[in-house]
């Protein structure tokens, strides 16, 4: 198993972890970077990794910084389920549409300023159909079951305590699994 820390390492916002067990790859949180213009413009970088490779991602909590380039994922190729907590899901209803629709009123309102200029145009994050996109990958589990979520690769999630629907993730892996990572 080898885990690759691609955001909220070194700083805290962006969270992002991508889990490699064999040739399955699981992506751990998905989350917008937060801050000032400049640390915020890295949400329109390309991922560190190609999004139609990820085998499945896991979803720790609602909160933007962990959640919110969920809609740039799916945009960008991948294709697979996001599991997570019931409520997280219920909560990134709400969170995911409203951060589509300030992406388009923020994008329009920039627009409008750098067309006066004659500057050239922002491309919008993402909108709030990128968002409805996503939920419709959301599969919500409840906390205490293990849930195989792909072969050889299970989780269970407990209650973090930390906002509605946040999760401790315990991963699972069988002996296939670690022994062909190890070459055995």
């Amino acid at each position: 198993m080898q885990i690759h820390f691609l955001g909220a390492a070194g700083e805290v916002t962006g969270s992002c972890h991508l889990i490699q067990v064999g040739e399955k790859k699981i992506l751990l949180d998905c989350g917008l970077i937060q801050g000032r213009p400049k640390d915020e413009a890295r949400n329109r970088e390309p991922f560190p990794f190609d999004p139609k490779i990820i085998d499945a991602v896991v979803l720790s909590h609602a909160h933007i910084d962990h959640s919110g380039r969920l809609p740039l994922l799916i945009k960008s190729g991948y294709s697979g389920p996001v599991y997570t907590q019931r409520a997280t899901a219920d909560l990134c209803r709400t969170m995911l549409r409203d951060a589509g629709f300030l992406s388009e009123k923020d994008a329009e309102w920039e627009n409008r300023k750098r067309e006066r200029k004659g500057l050239p145009l922002v491309e919008l994050l993402f909108t709030v159909e990128d968002a409805e996109a996503a939920l419709g990958q959301f599969k919500g589990l409840d906390y205490g079951q293990q849930q195989t979520i792909l072969p050889g690769v299970s989780i269970r999630l407990s209650d973090a305590g930390h906002i509605l629907g946040s999760a401790v993730t315990e991963l699972w892996l069988s002996q296939k699994w670690a022994s062909a990572e190890a070459g055995l």
